[in-house]
């Protein structure tokens, strides 16, 4: 079996692995937006003056927060996956029913990268002798579509839903047993504390620097969580 159709079957048979930069970065993005969501409505309760069974609130809304953030990713990830197969079999048409016109389309393809004369129809001749070959270098040279790079719906929004989970629920369980005036101090040191560790794992993991996805994950936090207390003090008529 071909490379192409090995990694297409298996991407849409599921039977991908998680382990991919793609998915890391992905459940680090889930957990950085379950806990500032947790961060804002924590400062919409604080803004109108609500103190009472915050923990359980804040708990049940992470709960519900990861659940949908799981959800969201899943059904990302299956419309890509589906959007990937009708590619696939697009292509797998036009081989079939035009081949020269994919052979016109890989001449271009590879005149732009600087073959020229004989040696570029050798080339031409050489990925368009096999079917398979062909089918991998229009998906990858033309489309940009690398399939191997996503793993089964599933999959992604488990491990999305579980990565909000632990993060919010780091964040808002211990509430459940503070005081309120020591939940003031808890949650925005957390949420920072928590932000810094999720946006250091995800630059080393995706090869970026760590001061700049600190900065804008921190700056985020703390913009809207100051826009919603000063929305909800105004809202509440407060002073």
């Amino acid at each position: 079996m071909s490379d192409a159709r090995h990694r297409a079957r298996q991407i849409l048979s599921g039977e991908a692995h998680l382990g991919d930069v793609d998915d890391w970065r992905q459940a680090l993005i889930s957990a950085r937006d379950g806990l500032i969501l947790v961060w804002v409505i924590w400062v919409g309760m604080r803004g109108m003056g609500v103190t009472d069974h915050a923990g359980r609130i804040l708990v049940s809304a992470g709960l519900g927060i990861s659940l949908y953030l799981g959800m969201t990713t899943a059904i990302a990830t299956r419309l890509r996956l589906r959007y990937y197969e009708s590619e696939l079999d697009r292509e797998r048409r036009e081989i079939r029913d035009r081949p020269e016109h994919e052979r016109e389309e890989v001449r271009t393809l590879y005149a732009a990268k600087g073959f020229q004369g004989a040696l570029l129809e050798r080339v031409t001749d050489v990925l368009c002798a096999d079917d398979d070959r062909l089918l991998k270098l229009m998906m990858e040279e033309e489309l940009g579509l690398f399939i191997h790079h996503i793993n089964h719906p599933l999959l992604v929004g488990v491990w999305n839903g579980l990565g909000a989970a632990g993060a919010t629920l780091l964040l808002a369980t211990p509430i459940c047993f503070q005081m309120p005036i020591s939940t003031e101090v808890w949650m925005p040191s957390s949420v920072a504390i928590l932000l810094v560790a999720l946006a250091v794992t995800s630059a080393r993991v995706t090869h970026r620097g760590v001061v700049p996805v600190m900065a804008s994950w921190l700056a985020a936090a703390g913009l809207t969580g100051g826009f919603t207390y000063f929305a909800a003090e105004f809202l509440a008529g407060r002073p």
